[in-house]
């Protein structure tokens, strides 16, 4: 099955959607594939709870949310994704989304990508990463065999991309620490722009 989400210009048109009351549709394309998923969403708020419906195909499902605050996309975001990926029976929890607090908070990759990366300090070479926007990270690193060190490059994005490049000496630790310090400010410049609508 394809992993689907959602893209950041369909997050801005949902955070601005949460707040009215209408019928809307999208049309986004899930990874790995070039067919488009089309829904609807239709939205009815009322005083003390809204009801997001979402229409795809011939399935309708319904999600009630009391209360609406300004992550209240986000919550629309992951019932959508959960909708697509098949992950409404088996109550599998969504990929946590990446925000800018998280950014701030350093909790930019998981366990498992935090040990892709020592990987490829210790023995060089490239990586995609998945950190929550719409194009993946490819992050390549060239051991530096004069002293103990890497050259890394780091780019975000495809259309417009955000590229950070460096000379990192020190032990492995160093290497490590210096290039989540680089994704940081990276994930940090472009996720402002994404929760700018």
């Amino acid at each position: 099955m394809n992993r689907f989400t959602l893209a950041d210009k369909t997050l801005r048109l949902l955070a601005a959607q949460v707040n009215l009351n209408g019928t809307f549709n999208h049309v986004c394309r899930p990874q790995n594939t070039n067919q488009p998923l089309t829904f609807e969403l239709q939205v009815e708020r009322g005083s003390p709870e809204t009801v997001f419906t979402v229409i795809m195909g011939h399935e309708k499902h319904s999600l009630m949310v009391h209360a609406p605050n300004k992550d209240t996309h986000l919550v629309v975001a992951d019932f959508i994704e959960s909708i697509v990926n098949g992950r409404m029976d088996t109550a599998e929890p969504a990929t946590p989304r990446v925000s800018a607090e998280s950014v701030e908070r350093g909790q930019l990759l998981d366990a498992k990508q935090q040990e892709q990366l020592r990987q490829l300090v210790r023995n060089g070479g490239s990586l995609l990463l998945d950190i929550g926007f719409d194009e993946d990270v490819r992050v390549a690193v060239h051991r530096t065999l004069s002293r103990k060190g890497i050259t890394a490059i780091i780019v975000a994005g495809n259309t417009c991309p955000r590229t950070q490049c460096f000379t990192a000496y020190g032990d492995e630790q160093h290497s490590v620490d210096r290039l989540l310090q680089s994704l940081n400010h990276l994930a940090a410049s472009v996720v402002p722009a994404a929760l700018a609508a």
